[in-house]
């Protein structure tokens, strides 16, 4: 073990150097301590504003993923600084938000602690408030919810209550939600991303209790509906998927029947020109529940973290993931992954074995590029 000095009065953290597996090169990445949350949180959201601040919102934070979270919190993507914002207007666990083209964050849905709500909201980065909307077309939680090229925003499918998998699709545009086609497959704990085109690729998710499904589908927001692609080479649930540089898109991990028995190391690479799914490159870890801890890099590198003690990196053209240096301490569920400025990621919250959630977060970067500070 060494210790390393990071930026800023009295920070020593402990790096510690994780051997790679064999056959298979150590990525020049490496996992550290980051700043402490205000309070645990898993199921929540994570979202990189404008300015280079992350937004945490809501999530559970006791025992079992009680009680849902009203709070938020800032952190500074550049000094690691907390600072409390808020509260939302609604609690909210595994619920959706994005920010919109205008800066604003969009935050809708989720679980209250009592029920599933339609209710929505806008935090405004220049006051550091929230302000409630009119609600959606109806209630649901563990939906995506897209950013458009327009800057308008397409929340789709989740759940009315659970294992209840819904359809029903909505635009939230000029500060309301207008209904749109409905998705062709009703789904829950599904994935969502946004095409080079401007179209949505829709993919996975819970279709009824202990069934998955590998059907994709695509949303055009020219004609408001979506039409169906080519499916997955297996069903997921509660599964991962980003958009590559190359403009194809890598689905990863979840489980084929929504059971956190039967995880997944596999990863499918999807084509937007031929609409096939093919195989992608195998992660060391089987993962479950890692809908929002994948992030893509400056550098067009994939990292994943979440349900395993390490966090691991796929470099295009390379064979497999490789582990990058250090550890997150647990296998932690429903924690996030945001890039930060200058090309690090925070990993943030999550759940470990015993749904207990962590207040804790890493910083995952680059050798020879300095993390955002530690804890304060």
């Amino acid at each position: 073990m060494k210790l390393l000095m990071l930026p800023g009065p009295g920070l020593v953290l402990a790096a510690v150097s994780a051997m790679a597996a064999p056959l298979l090169l150590a990525p020049p990445w490496r996992v550290e301590a980051g700043p402490v949350l205000s309070v645990p949180r898993a199921a929540h959201q994570a979202t990189l504003l404008d300015g280079g601040q992350v937004l945490v919102t809501g999530g559970c934070s006791g025992a079992s993923c009680t009680p849902a979270e009203r709070s938020a919190e800032l952190i500074d993507g550049r000094t690691g600084r907390p600072a409390a914002v808020g509260p939302m207007q609604v609690a909210r666990v595994a619920h959706a938000a994005v920010r919109l083209g205008d800066g604003r964050v969009l935050v809708a849905g989720g679980w209250t602690g009592d029920a599933t709500t339609a209710s929505a909201e806008v935090f405004d980065p220049r006051t550091h408030r929230f302000a409630a909307l009119g609600d959606m077309g109806g209630a649901r939680m563990d939906a995506t919810l897209t950013l458009l090229s327009d800057g308008s925003a397409l929340i789709a499918g989740g759940a009315a209550d659970t294992n209840r998998p819904l359809a029903r699709a909505e635009v939230f545009e000029q500060n309301r939600f207008t209904a749109v086609g409905a998705l062709r497959v009703a789904r829950a704990h599904h994935a969502a991303v946004r095409l080079a085109d401007g179209r949505v690729l829709v993919m996975g998710g819970l279709v009824a209790r202990g069934r998955a499904t590998a059907s994709a589908e695509i949303y055009d927001p020219r004609t408001r509906t979506f039409s169906a692609t080519g499916a997955m080479q297996m069903p997921r649930c509660k599964h991962a998927a980003l958009l590559l540089r190359d403009e194809r898109v890598m689905v990863i991990a979840g489980s084929p029947d929504c059971n956190e028995q039967r995880r997944l190391a596999q990863t499918e690479i999807f084509d937007p020109r031929t609409g096939v799914f093919t195989p992608g490159p195998t992660l060391q870890n089987p993962r479950y529940k890692i809908v929002s801890a994948a992030a893509l890099t400056a550098d067009g590198d994939v990292v994943v973290a979440g349900d395993a003690d390490d966090v691991e990196v796929w470099t295009p053209g390379a064979a497999a993931f490789a582990k990058a240096r250090g550890f997150t301490g647990g296998a932690l569920a429903f924690s996030t992954a945001t890039p930060l400025p200058g090309g690090a990621l925070l990993i943030a919250g999550g759940y470990d074995g015993e749904i207990l959630p962590t207040a804790r977060t890493w910083v995952v970067s680059r050798d020879g590029r300095p993390p955002v500070a530690g804890p304060r």
